[in-house]
């Protein structure tokens, strides 16, 4: 079997002050920090996936 890990958007937008602050946003960068650091003991692939914003008069994911 095959596997690979993909993070999509843990970003600092998403944490205390920023500008779309989520309820367990902390809680959710620490599980995702335990299974990456997993993934990389193991040499497993990794993806990372960020959304930036390159739109006049976004107020949030800046390029």
């Amino acid at each position: 079997m095959s596997k690979a890990l993909i993070i999509v958007d843990i970003q600092n937008d998403y944490f205390e002050n920023g500008a779309m602050e989520l309820v367990g946003s902390l809680e959710a960068s620490e599980n995702a920090k335990k299974i990456l650091l997993k993934f990389r003991n193991e040499k497993l692939p990794i993806v990372h996936i960020q959304h930036l914003s390159v739109a006049p008069g976004s107020f949030f994911f800046f390029a």
